[in-house]
């Protein structure tokens, strides 16, 4: 497969369009936003959210529509309009700041009463009968719930087998796609891995109509030189694997350590990266609080934005990562928010747990799109709710839904957020060996990168690349014979 090395680059706190996914391009490299420890982080209230606990109940809810709002999802009364002090930025709330709350609890609502066999419509909120619209807990909506049951707890439990089916999922997010492969190839292992095999199978599925990737979000493929999108995926997971990453998730002292690491991959932008860490984040390999670390995608960006106004704008301008620091306000607080509102808000299992900063950020994005309905003045750069949803006549009752086992591991109660800034090192994948020349200061190869035209290759030190590309050395110097005698050779 191509070696990969890293080449460093800049990072912006500009997030993808919901659609796609940056390119990076070779350059010096920048500062990402700031991320604050707790300690430094201002005007936050409401207890902190591990230690939150409420019991769950299908009846223990209340709907929208209960709530003062009028038939098209307008709040009749008086919206929340104090000001909210975050790192000494002052928020004003805009109608969208309740509604958010609303959602969530109603939402979560609509999740309890299908697991417990309840007939709809489920709620009489005209948007979330009409529209599709994600769990508040993300862990509840039914890829994650296939992710945990049939790829982490099915297979072998050691950290390179778990890790290795956790990418294979990731890669395409589709239960039909994992239920081919399985089926197919099964047992699933790394230690199995074939390729070709791999290949195969999925070319039939294509060739037959199937469609591998979820249509939730687009996987942009990084170039490893298939015109097949799941071909490149395939190598890009072989590097992953081969790079040890098992080791590396076990090894990390903080969240933000792995976000840099994964998103130094070839066409790895902020929001795969994410989603990427939180699937891993259901296994015991990657163990930390649930809200030592977030990254605000474009959905949760613009959903700030309708809750906050301009002065979410004006927080952006004077705070780095003002937008996590926002989130983890919404996270501390909902209990007071919760209670301000009369909702009572189930919580998630046994233990009524509350939202963490990722189900926060994953409401936020289903909240921008509501909004886009119950509070059209509120402009964004989309206008349109998605698919619609209609329940079937019968619809089947939801299983229990099933909880990581790695949760409870104690080491998940501790906090640990990093102070420094988030850096990326952009990792590049060499396509060949084209040229070398012995200097004074050691050996030097020209470097062909994939996905980049010739003109653009670099001249690069034999000690550095032996660092990332040792195979790749090796077999050029073996093929033309080379030994340590000084010379210069150009092909």
């Amino acid at each position: 497969m191509p070696a990969i090395r890293t080449k460093r680059t800049g990072s912006s706190n500009t997030s993808e369009n919901e659609d796609d996914e940056y390119m990076p391009t070779r350059s010096t490299r920048r500062q990402r936003g700031k991320i604050l420890p707790a300690k430094a982080r201002s005007g936050h209230t409401g207890s902190t959210g591990a230690s939150i606990r409420r019991q769950a109940t299908a009846s223990d809810s209340s709907s929208l529509s209960s709530l003062s709002l009028s038939e098209d999802g307008e709040c009749t009364h008086a919206p929340f309009t104090e000001p909210i002090t975050v790192c000494g930025v002052e928020l004003r709330p805009t109608v969208a700041f309740d509604t958010f709350w609303r959602f969530a609890a109603e939402r979560k609502a609509i999740d309890d009463k299908r697991r417990a066999g309840m007939p709809p419509p489920w709620t009489e909120d005209k948007y979330l009968k009409q529209y599709f619209f994600c769990n508040t807990f993300r862990v509840l909506d039914k890829g994650c719930q296939f992710l945990i049951k049939e790829v982490i707890e099915k297979g072998p439990q050691d950290p390179v087998e778990t890790v290795f089916r956790v990418i294979l999922w990731n890669t395409f997010t589709k239960i039909e796609t994992w239920e081919l492969l399985d089926r197919e190839l099964g047992p699933l292992t790394w230690a199995s891995y074939d390729r070709e095999k791999y290949r195969r199978v999925l070319s039939n599925a294509v060739n037959d109509g199937l469609t591998l990737y979820t249509g939730a979000y687009i996987k942009p493929a990084p170039h490893y030189g298939y015109p097949q999108n799941y071909m490149n995926h395939l190598v890009f997971l072989e590097s992953l694997m081969e790079q040890n990453l098992a080791s590396r998730l076990l090894a990390a002292q903080y969240m933000a350590n792995v976000y840099e690491y994964l998103i130094s991959y070839p066409s790895m932008g902020p929001f795969s990266t994410y989603q990427l860490m939180l699937s891993l984040s259901y296994t015991k390999y990657l163990n930390f609080h649930p809200n030592d670390f977030v990254v605000a995608g474009p959905g949760s960006i613009s959903g700030l934005g309708k809750l906050f106004g301009r002065s979410m704008i004006q927080g952006r301008e004077l705070v780095d990562d003002f937008d996590t620091e926002v989130m983890r306000y919404l996270t501390e607080s909902q209990d007071l928010h919760f209670k301000r509102l009369g909702l009572k808000f189930s919580g998630l299992g046994p233990e009524g747990l509350p939202m963490t900063i990722a189900d926060i950020e994953h409401t936020l994005c289903e909240v921008d799109k509501y909004c886009r309905g119950a509070h059209p003045h509120l402009k964004g750069k989309r206008t349109n709710l998605g698919r619609s949803y209609t329940p079937a006549t019968n619809p089947p009752t939801l299983m229990p839904a099933v909880l990581p086992k790695a949760w409870s591991d104690p080491s998940r109660r501790v906090p640990r957020i990093r102070e420094e800034k988030v850096f990326v090192d952009k990792r590049y994948v060499i396509d060949h060996l084209e040229g070398h020349e012995d200097t004074p200061d050691g050996r030097k190869y020209l470097v062909f990168w994939v996905g980049y035209s010739p003109s653009e290759a670099t001249w690069e030190f034999e000690s550095s690349l032996v660092e990332d590309a040792p195979a790749l050395v090796e077999e050029y110097k073996a093929k033309l014979k080379l030994g340590k005698k000084n010379g210069r050779t150009r092909k």
